[in-house]
Parts: C-alpha cells; structure tokens; sequence
C-alpha cells in the first residue's frame, strides 16, 4: 500500500511540475512569431511597427503579431539559416538573395500559398513575380520588396540632338545615339571596373529584350546571351573614355554632370536627382529628366518585359494547427494590402512587387517607375540574380576582355559558363 501511495504522489508531483504544453491559441489567442530586419534604421521601420500595431489592435484577443528585432543582417541571416534546418522555422520571417531562396522554397520547411493566392490574392502582384520562385508550380515564398531598373534619361540632352522621346527599339536606340554623340554628349554611362554593375544591367535590359521571359529557361545556352553581349560591346562607342577600368563614381558624375544623356541604376538613386547639391544654375537635375521602359528588339521575345531583383521576400512556416495558418495567411495579406504597401513605399522609397497606387506625395519619378513597374507584361531578374555568385563575380573581367577585343561575344559567354562551371 505504502508502495502504491508512493508511486501515486510521485506520479501527482510529475504533472505538477511539469510544464503542460499548450497550443499557440490556448487562451483564444494565436501568436505569430516574426523575427524582422526591417526594424532599427531599416527605411521601412517605422511604418512596419505602426502596420503591426494596428494588425494586432484589429485582431485583439484573437491573433498577436510578436516581432523579435535583429538590426544586424548577418546575423538575422544565420538565425533564420539555424532555425530553418533545425526545424523551428518561424511563423514568418523575411528572406534576402543571399539565402538560396530556390533551396529555400524546395525544402518542404514553408507554407504553401498557392491555393490563398489562386483565390485572388495573386492579382495584387506583379504579372510574373512567381515565376523563377516556384517549384513544381507551388508557391511558398513570395518575392515582396522590389528594385525595377528602367532608363532615365535626361530631356534636355536628348532636345539638343533633336529627339523629343525614348526610342522604342533598339534600332532606333542606336539611330539616337549617333545624334547624342554628333552633339558632343556622352549616350549612356558604362563600367567594366569595379562590379561592373551599370553595364551588367545593361546586359540584361537587352537580354530580356531578345530571349524574353523565359530566357534563363535553358541557361546561357540560350543564343540571346551572344547577341546580347554584341549589343553591349556596340554600346560601348557611345559611352564616355575610360568606361572599361570606371566604376560607378564615374557613372554616376558623368550623369549628374549632365554630359550623359542616359542612366541606368534602381530606383534607390531617384532622391539624388532632387538633391539641391545635383542642382545647375538653381534647376534640379529631377527636372531635366524623365523615365523611359525597355526598347523593343526587332525579332525578339521581351516586348513589355521589366528587369527587377528582389531586396526582399517574406515566408511563412509550415504549420499542423490549421486555425493558425489562417491566421498567418491573413497576417501575410494585411502586410501585403496595396493600400498598406502605397503607405509603405512612400515612407521608404522602397518599391514592392505588389500593384498599388503611389500616394500623392511620392517624388513624380518615383511614382512614373512605379507606373512602369505596375504595366509591366512580365518581369525577369537581372543577369546577376539569375545565375550563381561565380557570374557576377567573372562579369567585369569578361567585359574588359569582350571590350578590349580579347574576345568575342562567344567568347564572353564561354567565359562566364567556365566560371560558373569551375565553382
């Protein structure tokens, strides 16, 4: 008996020791973890908090938002890279290009959103943004922060050499660019220094431009890479001297020097072209010039196309209770209203890839970006985004050598898939 009695007690102290696991909504109340890097001095801070806390005020008793801040990017990388292959993927957290966003999504570890984003949630994207993010045609990460890269160029350079508009294919580009130049203006600004980066968003404007939406379907397989790397060695006639060892000080100068008619960068650049230091004789270089979209090329597949990367995607945990992955579905579409993401970009500057309408205050070029971005028939990744580390890396040193005659479009193009090859 006293045996019995002893067993009963311990059993009794077991269960009131011990923590009872409760479910995330035991109270009534479902808690959504999001360890965020848009807190801190992110631009998007301070209207991600005010967005939160009026989600949580809305859905009080019912569902609560709790944001774990990490204001170091590396280190909320490795947290989110621990947490996912440990299995304790968060409710919802944000994603960059420097994961492996297609390991990521192949996981098996997120949500899959396909089904919520069927029932019409999808339309409030851009046309496409799935597309290179989609496995086996599921969607569980959803590209949301967007830089799209379009040409600026600047009206009264383009006045001057008699042209009232942006060309609208490529041959006519090259038509503009003999009168630019006869009128002793530089046409677009290039680099083969540093990263290469104006001349690598060059190249995939006019890839995207030849191969069209599926372009990167096969590599750089597709022959749209060699007519697109004769394009961009032609280009360089029209540039100024020293594009081959420049970087982007000097792109940049030659454009706010306005000795260079066209120029090519995302649209975190827009604010220099209102800044009063950027200003000529009291006129703001914002008021010179003017947004322009892709030209066409003759016999090629990218007519309408856009050419983006993503600065940042958001992602959901895979969950078993299905009243919280509600619950988290209806978080993801709060944050991604296009009424909350107008109010967003304009406190940020950033730019999303989902369709809203810029508020009024927005800077007019941002708004026009905006507009070009919105009307977009599809958009594409710049070369960049689309292909391993080793390409970018190779980029520079297989356009000095393309540009210096070292070697020929095929040539450039075998460059980079040896790169690629030998990583």
């Amino acid at each position: 008996m006293k045996k019995v009695f002893a067993l009963l007690l311990a059993l009794v102290m077991v269960f009131t020791l011990a923590p009872i696991a409760q479910p995330a909504h035991a109270d009534g109340e479902i808690v959504i973890n999001f360890p965020s890097i848009w807190v801190g001095t992110d631009s998007k801070a301070a209207y991600m908090s005010e967005l939160i806390e009026k989600f949580n005020e809305e859905n009080a008793g019912s569902i609560k938002v709790v944001v774990e801040e990490q204001t170091d990017y590396q280190a909320y990388r490795d947290k989110i890279r621990t947490t996912v292959t440990t299995g304790n993927t968060p409710d919802i957290c944000i994603l960059d290009t420097t994961f492996d966003i297609k390991a990521y999504a192949e996981s098996g570890k997120f949500m899959d959103l396909t089904p919520y984003l069927e029932e019409g949630w999808g339309d409030d994207f851009a046309d496409g943004a799935f597309d290179a993010w989609s496995v086996d045609g599921k969607v569980s990460i959803l590209p949301f922060e967007a830089a799209v890269f379009t040409p600026i160029y600047n009206k009264d350079i383009f006045e001057a050499a008699g042209w009232d508009h942006f060309p609208a294919t490529y041959e006519e580009f090259f038509q503009m660019a003999e009168d630019v130049k006869a009128a002793g203006y530089n046409v677009m600004g290039q680099m083969a220094g540093e990263n290469g980066w104006s001349s690598m968003l060059w190249y995939s404007l006019i890839v995207e431009a030849i191969g069209g939406k599926d372009v990167y379907a096969d590599g750089l397989e597709n022959p749209a890479f060699v007519q697109a790397a004769e394009v961009l060695k032609k280009m360089y006639d029209y540039t100024f001297d020293g594009a081959v060892s420049a970087g982007a000080a000097d792109v940049n100068g030659h454009f706010i020097a306005r000795d260079t008619a066209i120029y090519l960068n995302g649209p975190w650049w827009i604010a220099n072209f209102y800044k009063e230091d950027n200003a000529v004789d009291g006129k703001l270089l914002a008021d010179s010039v003017e947004v322009a979209t892709n030209p066409v090329y003759e016999g090629g597949l990218g007519e309408g196309g856009l050419v983006t990367t993503v600065q940042g995607f958001l992602a959901a945990g895979k969950q078993d209770d299905p009243a919280k992955e509600a619950a988290v579905v209806k978080f993801l579409k709060y944050l991604t209203d296009p009424e909350h993401v107008s109010e967003l970009a304009l406190s940020s500057g950033a730019m999303f890839f989902v369709k809203y309408t810029p508020a009024e205050e927005t800077r007019p070029i941002s708004q026009k970006v905006t507009e070009v971005a919105n009307n977009a028939a599809f958009t594409i990744l710049h070369v960049n985004g689309a292909f391993p580390t080793a390409f970018s890396t190779e980029f520079p040193s297989a356009l000095a050598a393309l540009i210096n005659g070292d070697v020929d479009a095929q040539g450039f193009v075998d460059q980079l898939q040896e790169a690629i090859d030998m990583a």
